[in-house]
């Protein structure tokens, strides 16, 4: 039977022609609304052949939604959004439930690919699709987005809109296939994700305020102000979705605000209602580990991130953090396996690799750490961390003009990359240099004891022996 694709759009230029191209073969029509747009997607749509919709924005994603099912004229339904795509090798799998007469309406997986491992519901990428190898990992969602064309079967929700089986007649009868949409919303640039943050933010505070008993409404807003960072305002909606609902998994979301705002045994206290209301799960066990490790409580955190290996082995983040522990607790070639465990599992876990350079730095493996350490600053410069510590290592295996090159772009008021800086070109024997970038990282931070043995050291070779004596007694003294 024909599919009609239906889709909303807004300013979606660079993305829009890849989603309808994605699964044109199996759609007899393209109904594609506009919700506003001011960049050329217009044109991009006409290109495709299509003529767009005009929608006049009202703060309500199911109704711009809805608006494109009205239009559609086929008997199957597929909604896409504009930064999702379909595999070539799921298409057949549409196709065929369309032919058959059980189900009005299949759940796919949303794929929502991810950059971090962190989200709640984080997987590992197996490389089975192209569409997303370029990302280590990804949280899926099932949704209902094909569907019958039916009056009976529409979108509800202003934002975070759904087709709800909960509020519809009993007879219809919903089914899952194992397709996917691959979705890259929470990859693509900062200022698109922090502008929809905040649209969202803006459309989940009208809903409360038009129906103030959404239980829903308070939770998707708390997921909103979490995401932008406002913990305190996250924690008093997950409370009230609680509350209304009794769920525990508000409990845990609100446990991450707490945590984030170190308010520790309210986290803690939080996490440990919901495992007796019987939420014994992954996430529960990996938060109450970081409220331990925040507290140090090496102990216990470590035998909560045990539980979590134990429920899931593949989680890089378990792994890591059961090693943050280890090292702590002075282990560190145990600390070391699960680092290198956690990399294995995602290849993109910048702070394993930085850690498990400075393990093997310290254990004077400098070619090892140099290797570990060089892809990520180069391919993330920005990570201050990660070239101070491959800097330091360049020091260490006595390779100051490498050193130099990784600080080159450091800032002039950051210390310690002038204290580097400093020592770098002492080891070239640049003693004026080395002594005028030490001098100017000890007035920006006076607690720098590196900058000054490295100053002492230069005094002395410069035969300023009361000068270095000061240094050094100065060293001393800040003990």
């Amino acid at each position: 039977m024909g599919i009609s694709l239906c889709m909303i759009v807004k300013n979606e230029q660079d993305w829009v022609e890849a989603a309808v191209h994605s699964v044109r073969s199996i759609v007899s029509e393209v109904i594609i609304v506009d919700t506003g747009s001011t960049d050329a997607t217009l044109d991009r749509i006409q290109a495709l052949g299509v003529s767009p919709l005009k929608f006049e924005w009202n703060d309500s994603f199911a109704e711009a939604r809805n608006a494109s099912l009205e239009a559609a004229t086929q008997p199957w339904i597929l909604v896409l959004d504009a930064d999702e795509r379909i595999a070539p090798g799921d298409l057949a799998q549409i196709a065929r439930v369309t032919e058959q007469t059980g189900a009005d309406g299949y759940h796919l997986i949303q794929r929502n690919y991810v950059f971090g491992n962190q989200a709640p519901g984080w997987t590992r990428n197996a490389g089975d699709y192209e569409e997303g190898k370029s990302y280590a990992g990804y949280v899926d969602n099932p949704l209902i987005r094909l569907f019958r064309n039916s009056p009976n079967l529409r979108f509800h929700g202003a934002v975070h809109e759904i087709i709800d089986p909960s509020r519809l007649s009993s007879d219809l009868k919903f089914a899952s296939i194992p397709v996917v949409m691959h979705h890259y919303g929470k990859v693509r640039e900062q200022e698109y994700v922090a502008s929809k943050q905040h649209f969202y933010l803006a459309l989940g505070l009208k809903k409360i305020q038009e129906d103030p008993a959404n239980s829903k409404a308070y939770f998707d807003l708390g997921i909103q102000y979490q995401e932008l960072g406002r913990h305190a305002e996250a924690c008093t909606c997950f409370e009230r979705t609680f509350e209304m609902t009794k769920t525990p998994v508000a409990l845990v979301y609100g446990a991450i605000s707490e945590k984030r705002l170190r308010n520790y045994d309210s986290a803690s206290k939080l996490l440990k209602r919901a495992l007796k209301l019987g939420l014994d799960t992954f996430e529960v066990h990996l938060e109450l580990g970081n409220v331990y490790l925040a507290q140090d409580e090496l102990l216990s955190a470590g035998n909560e991130y045990s539980v979590c290996l134990k429920i899931n082995p593949e989680s890089p983040i378990a792994a890591f953090n059961h090693g943050l522990v280890l090292r702590r607790m002075g282990d560190a070639r145990a600390a070391e396996n699960l680092y290198q465990r956690a990399l294995q599992i995602d290849p993109t876990f910048r702070q394993a690799a930085v850690e498990l350079a400075m393990l093997r730095a310290a254990d004077k493996r400098y070619p090892e750490a140099i290797d570990l350490l060089k892809p990520v600053v180069e391919r993330h410069p920005e990570l201050r961390d990660a070239r101070l510590v491959l800097a330091t290592t360049y020091i260490q295996a006595n390779n100051p003009d490498e050193a130099l090159k990784v600080l080159a772009a450091s800032s002039n008021t950051d210390a310690v990359a002038l204290c580097l800086l400093g020592v770098a070109h002492f080891q070239k024997e640049n003693l004026d240099e080395a002594q005028r970038l030490l001098e100017a990282a000890l007035r920006q931070d006076r607690s720098l004891k590196d900058a000054r043995v490295n100053l002492a050291r230069i005094y002395e070779r410069k035969g300023d022996h009361a000068r270095a004596q000061r240094y050094m007694q100065s060293v001393t003294l800040t003990k």
